[in-house]
């Protein structure tokens, strides 16, 4: 409870990484210039299997090594699980704009599409929609989505916020954080920082049972979406990050930032990552600067 941000020692990386947070598909890593011979995928790359059958959420029991990332000798830095190299195929399905008989139906075309990873937001504003009142049933049952991901075999990764962007009016930010003229929102400013500390003490206890290390299938969570773009205040990550960490979140955690503002919306101790629409020469040239 209020220790530092344990952080992997694989961090350190001189190649970079990149998770692809895309509205339908997200996924994987770039290889450094000088490895893209070898990189799976390539023209010339000698062709790999790999056999994830017993690393789903239903059929692996034994978990005592989470999702971390390493750079092997010779090879391109990847994610493993378990210690077994794992390819970090998702997408998102936003539990909140789908209706409930439906989500089953969706999870599993996802999963047909050969996709091991379901990633999605949580919208602060439905789950408090007035100050004080939350709704996390019927269609809000957060927890419930997340139970039903791992049934149909499926990890998740969980992008909190509070900030989620989204296509979402204010960000998924509740309206109500207006009727405050002293409030600011994303920054450690008192007000806000209460309202967000009473929206994780109802938020928090429903899914950090539901992390990898205690048996569930979240194997990441995102610290706030894209604060890079906005920059309003050097210690509001950090804070969010001590307030993840202080209600039981661990594992795996990271930012998401488009590729200019990565350097300013990063966190020590958390892998950053980029946003990309495709790929140009230069860019994980920011990113490279950080891992």
């Amino acid at each position: 409870m209020g220790s530092a941000p344990r952080s992997s020692p694989c961090l350190s990386w001189r190649g970079g990484l990149c998770v692809l947070f895309l509205p339908f598909v997200s996924s994987a890593f770039a290889p450094p210039a000088k490895h893209r011979n070898n990189f799976i995928g390539t023209r010339h790359a000698h062709p790999r299997r790999f056999d994830w059958s017993h690393l789903t959420p239903r059929q692996l029991k034994n978990r005592s090594r989470g999702l971390q990332t390493e750079e092997p000798a010779g090879r391109n830095p990847c994610f493993t699980l378990e210690g077994h190299e794992f390819l970090i195929l998702g997408g998102s399905v936003h539990y909140f704009r789908v209706p409930r008989a439906s989500w089953r139906d969706r999870l599993l075309k996802l999963r047909a599409c050969g996709l091991n990873t379901v990633s999605t937001y949580v919208p602060w504003n439905l789950h408090e929609p007035e100050r004080g009142t939350f709704d996390f049933s019927g269609n809000l049952d957060l927890e419930a989505f997340i139970l039903l991901a791992a049934e149909v075999g499926l990890w998740v990764i969980l992008r909190p916020g509070p900030y989620i962007c989204s296509e979402m009016d204010l960000g998924g930010l509740p309206s109500w954080l207006l009727q405050d003229p002293a409030s600011q929102l994303r920054t450690t400013n008192r007000s806000f920082v209460n309202a967000v500390n009473k929206y994780f003490d109802h938020l928090i206890p429903r899914v950090a049972p539901l992390q990898y290390h205690r048996g569930g299938p979240i194997i990441a969570v995102q610290v706030e979406n894209e604060y890079g773009s906005f920059y309003r205040d050097k210690a509001y990550m950090p804070y969010l990050l001590q307030a993840l960490l202080q209600r039981g979140i661990g594992g795996l955690l990271l930012t998401a930032d488009n590729t200019e503002d990565v350097t300013r919306g990063h966190v020590k101790g958390v892998l950053a990552s980029i946003n990309m629409k495709g790929f140009k020469v230069d860019s994980f040239k920011h990113l490279y600067k950080l891992q």
